[in-house]
């Protein structure tokens, strides 16, 4: 076995303690019994000690040492070697105590949210919290990264970003997005969203949701769909990828789209080049391109009018006393609604950055010190009033509508609008190169998208950095103006303005 081949075996057995972790975290959030929680933890905490210390270990760093002594390397082995190395120079800085203290806190973390959700009460969550929060900064202090504490949590989902550059971008592209919200709320015509908030069956639902990623070529010989509290996907190998979603009887919205969103993430991890499955490139670029595929399938082509043309006399055999006489031109403007809301995973394409630039500003100011964990729901609700008018009636439809800080995702939410960001101008390339993709949802085809995904971003996996593959994409830096100009061109006709 050639030394570089000896490096990917030994990070091949470490992605698959992943896969395996990723299993017990799938199960506790899908069909685990409520009393199994200390147990799980136990169980993912010795996965999490067994994977740190393989990877910390002389035998990785011997590895890595003989790999790059290896001449001419081709582009996969060397982003293999670049890749294993920044795993193991992060990871060796960081105790296999404080990881495991961290995966313990995860498990038990999560479940004390889930219970601090359901009765309202940000009280029980809090310590959990405070643990967290210090945890994360001792991870951080460990690492040092960057200038910050943030900037070295952020890292770890968007490789190469600082919170300075993420506050430039969101800075501009907050006065932008008011902007915009400005002038939709001033129209005389705005669309009535009424219609999706009436009762609908949730196996109908659940049905229709499955048909229509049937059709985006969703591999459910590799992959399934459950329910779960917080939507999610997640991968137990590069052939075996599950999603889950939530159904709302009141509320079409969460379970249809959520379901196109988690699809998009899926079809990113599914189509990895055979070359790289199962090891360390098996993943996305960064959670912001990763980002940027479910937000093109949820937003960009599900709520498109052509993908409408195709689906709505479906979708109204499915629900006839909903919407036998309900236009689908009405349809389109009623899931195209512009409302300042209190949900994030709820929210329209225009206010969604906004509930984004709202945690990460409050992130920001945990990691420089400047909160106290107890004031974050009034800091919470008045930055929700600042931002979305909006205040909520009590912590649940709050600070405590995400299930990320429980499991110390801290530098997650600014990937989600830098989503946004690299869907637009991904898009706008494919649109160029394929300027009948619209004409082809109409028809109920969905295979060139998918093709052109796979040749320009899903293959790649962690070849490319996400800088570097936008770059390749597009021939150039990421800019909002592209997702802008997207919002504009699509809600100013809807709203009439």
């Amino acid at each position: 076995m050639t030394k570089i081949k000896k490096l990917w075996k030994h990070f091949s057995d470490i992605k698959k303690l992943g896969y395996t972790a990723n299993l017990l975290h799938w199960d506790m959030q899908t069909y685990m019994p409520e009393g199994s929680n200390e147990g799980r933890s136990e169980l993912l905490a010795l996965i999490e000690e067994i994977s740190h210390n393989k990877l910390i270990s002389k035998k990785t760093k011997d590895l890595i040492k003989n790999a790059e002594k290896v001449k001419d390397l081709d582009l996969i082995d060397s982003t293999m070697l670049r890749e294993a190395k920044r795993d193991y120079e992060k990871a060796v800085k960081v105790p296999t105590e404080l990881v495991v203290k961290i995966s313990r806190a995860q498990t038990i973390g999560h479940k004390a949210w889930v219970k601090s959700r359901e009765k309202r009460d940000f009280s029980i969550f809090l310590p959990h919290l405070e643990k967290m929060i210090k945890l994360k900064e001792e991870y951080a202090d460990k690492l040092d990264l960057g200038e910050t504490r943030y900037d070295t949590l952020l890292d770890d989902y968007e490789p190469g970003v600082s919170s300075k550059w993420i506050a430039d971008v969101f800075d501009d592209l907050k006065s932008e997005l008011i902007k915009i919200l400005d002038k939709l709320m001033s129209s005389s015509d705005k669309p009535d969203q009424s219609i999706l908030k009436e009762n609908y069956n949730p196996s109908k639902q659940w049905d229709f949701g499955l048909e229509v990623i049937k059709k985006f070529n969703f591999d459910f010989k590799h992959g399934r769909q459950d329910k779960a509290v917080h939507p999610f996907t997640t991968s137990l190998s590069s052939t075996d990828t599950r999603i889950t979603t939530r159904i709302s009887e009141d509320f079409l919205s969460p379970a249809l789209f959520g379901t196109i969103h988690e699809c998009g993430h899926a079809l990113y991890d599914m189509g990895f080049m055979k070359e790289i499955h199962n090891t360390i490139l098996a993943n996305g670029a960064s959670m912001g391109i990763h980002e940027s595929q479910s937000r093109m399938y949820e937003n960009f082509i599900g709520r498109g009018k052509e993908f409408w043309d195709y689906w709505y006399p479906t979708l109204q055999k499915y629900f006839p006393e909903n919407l036998k006489d309900y236009q689908k031109d009405e349809f389109y403007r009623s899931i195209n609604t512009v409302i300042p809301s209190l949900i994030r995973v709820e929210a329209d394409e225009v206010t969604y950055s906004l509930h984004i630039i709202l945690r990460f500003e409050l992130e920001r100011q945990i990691f420089e010190g400047e909160v106290d964990p107890k004031e974050l729901p009034d800091l919470w609700n008045a930055k929700s009033e600042e931002l979305l008018t909006v205040l909520p009636p009590n912590d649940s439809l709050g600070l405590l509508q995400d299930v990320h800080w429980s499991e110390g995702y801290f530098g997650y939410f600014p990937t989600y609008a830098l989503g946004n960001l690299y869907c637009a101008q991904i898009y706008e390339d494919a649109l160029e190169k394929h300027p009948n993709l619209p004409e082809q949802y109409s028809k109920g085809e969905f295979s060139t998208i998918l093709e052109y995904l796979r040749e320009n971003v899903h293959q790649y996996g962690r070849i490319y950095q996400p800088r570097e593959l936008i770059q390749k994409i597009s021939g150039k830096e990421l800019d909002a103006k592209y997702f802008v100009k997207y919002l504009k061109d699509k809600f100013y006709p809807i709203y009439g303005v």
